[in-house]
């Protein structure tokens, strides 16, 4: 078996969490779906408007459409914090279980090791996710071609081609803000290397850098260098397009970001290098 694929298997079981929480509300949410279908009463009960007037133009109301636009910004945000909670911890639950010393003894360099577990949270975690958004877009594509005459609120017309584009933009987007999170992620590893409580240390050192840059240095610049940095990925994911949130972060921002992303990376390997 081709090594990376044996280490990315190695993450995925060592890192259950990143599969059973996409799992579990994926579960919760077509149990409540298919409650809220069998219940006879259910439109009786919800006060809606089927077509309302826009210019003398009818427009449907498209339920369907809006619950399939929230969960994919739902589990845009979701990808976001499993990756947020996977690079801090990752390298450091190696170390405290003795699993760092067993790649010393295998054909596996250092670098090899920060690529696969950079690809894992930043490339695989959202086509994880991404079942929650093409299962959405199913139930959904589903309910509007058996049951829109019954069931006229989930129609939106959409067709079983749209689900299978929809959810390969939701995946290039993700790969998008994983490519905007790289140095972060970098960063992460690197810090926790050194602490215990990495992702604490992050958070609170964002504040206090922010805080210091406008009150001792009397500048806006950090902060809102900092600012363009955090909402980007954001802006990736509920822009119109993906591509101009890096231009609206700003090219220094960025060729800044993206070096701090490379000594992280550079500082992360040789703290590496240093397990005993």
């Amino acid at each position: 078996m081709n090594p990376y694929f044996y280490m990315l298997e190695k993450e995925w079981l060592e890192h259950k969490v990143i599969t059973r929480i996409p799992l579990v509300l994926l579960v919760c949410g077509v149990v409540l779906l298919l409650s809220i279908l069998m219940n006879s009463t259910i439109q009786s009960n919800v006060t809606y408007e089927l077509t309302y007037n826009i210019d003398g133009h009818e427009s449907g109301f498209e339920l369907g459409k809006q619950l399939s636009g929230l969960a994919f910004g739902f589990t845009g945000l979701l990808s976001i914090l499993l990756t947020t909670l996977y690079f801090p911890k990752t390298l450091r639950k190696e170390r405290q279980e003795g699993s760092v010393m067993f790649w010393r003894s295998m054909p596996v360099s250092d670098l090899t090791i920060h690529l696969v577990k950079l690809g894992f949270g930043l490339l695989v975690t959202p086509i994880i996710c991404s079942m929650l958004v093409i299962s959405a877009d199913l139930v959904m594509w589903l309910i509007n071609f058996v049951m829109s005459q019954s069931f006229p609120l989930f129609f939106t017309g959409e067709s079983i081609f749209y689900v299978f584009t929809h959810w390969l933009e939701f995946i290039g987007r993700m790969w998008l803000v994983g490519l905007a999170l790289l140095p972060l992620a970098a960063l992460a590893m690197a810090i926790s290397q050194k602490v215990s409580s990495p992702l604490l240390v992050m958070v609170i050192g964002f504040y206090v850098i922010k805080l210091l840059s406008t009150n001792l240095l009397g500048t806006d610049v950090i902060s809102h260098f900092l600012h363009s940095i955090t909402t980007l990925p954001l802006e990736i994911i509920g822009g119109g397009n993906p591509l101009a949130a890096f231009a609206k972060a700003g090219v220094v921002h960025l060729v800044i970001y993206y070096l701090i992303g490379a000594a992280s990376l550079a500082t992360s390997l040789k703290l590496s290098r240093l397990v005993d």
